[in-house]
């Protein structure tokens, strides 16, 4: 018998109390059979609840089925799965989707996380084919899943996105993550250029990383330790960046000591400190 993993803890505790969500579409073309579902062999740890599971078939949902696969999210498929080969179409091939949803208010720790992610890994090994992570917007294949007993990493379940513009290649763009949502967190968002992107990416995601484990983001002013002597800090989303980007979620903005975007802003830092 496969001995349940260790819950995945908050670093520190959250406060306020947040409100998490999980939403991930299992793409298939098989029934799945809850009945035959253990736990702890897909990396559910003991005593957590299941997230609920919805199955929608093709046949009485064709536009709602067929939109989770193209549009917009056909290029995210494409960019995830491959251009070509066997995993995109699978995806095509699918003729049902198992909706995979929890909603947890002052969760104390990520069990609800795990818990879908494992649900996700059982209708895998039913014969279903691919994992959208909704608020990431990240699609998987199925041996690209994280094994039952893997640890944490933030990295896997926050998307960092650089949003750049043929048409306004010298203005700022907006650098974001997408996927806090799951851990009751707001995303982030920092605008900053082309020559910018690795310094602001890494700081990015090491706050993500932070969040995503419990830190709290409401101060008004919070403030970020870059490097020595170096501080930044996160605003509130004033000017709704947030909604421009379609996050759905609530955001964060990520500014530099003044108070400015962050563009250019590798030039502007002291020599070695980047």
């Amino acid at each position: 018998m496969v001995p349940p993993p260790a819950v995945w803890p908050f670093a520190a505790p959250p406060v306020p109390a947040r409100r998490a969500d999980v939403v991930l579409a299992v793409f298939g073309r098989t029934p799945l059979d809850l009945a035959a579902l253990e736990p702890a062999a897909v990396g559910i740890p003991a005593g957590v609840a299941l997230p609920e599971v919805r199955t929608v078939l093709r046949a009485t949902e064709p536009r709602w089925l067929d939109a989770w696969r193209t549009g917009s999210l056909r290029a995210i498929a494409e960019r995830d799965l491959g251009p070509e080969g066997p995993d995109l179409a699978a995806l095509d091939a699918a003729d049902r989707v198992h909706m995979i949803t929890a909603s947890v208010t002052a969760p104390v720790d990520l069990g609800y996380l795990q818990a879908a992610w494992g649900l996700a890994r059982h209708a895998l090994a039913q014969g279903a084919t691919t994992v959208l992570d909704v608020h990431a917007m990240t699609y998987r294949a199925t041996a690209a899943l994280a094994a039952p007993d893997a640890p944490l990493d933030v990295a896997r379940e926050v998307r960092r996105i650089y949003e750049t513009s043929t048409t306004g290649p010298d203005l700022p763009h907006a650098l974001h993550t997408r996927g806090l949502r799951k851990f009751g967190a707001p995303d982030l968002i920092a605008l900053c250029g082309d020559a910018d992107v690795r310094l602001v990416g890494h700081a990015l995601g090491a706050l993500a990383d932070r969040v995503a484990r419990g830190v709290s983001l409401s101060l008004a002013r919070h403030p970020v330790d870059v490097a020595p002597g170096i501080i930044w800090y996160v605003l509130p989303d004033e000017h709704g960046l947030g909604e421009l980007l379609q996050l759905g979620n609530t955001a964060r903005v990520l500014v530099d000591e003044r108070g400015h975007d962050l563009v250019g802003v590798l030039g502007r830092l002291p020599r070695g400190s980047a």
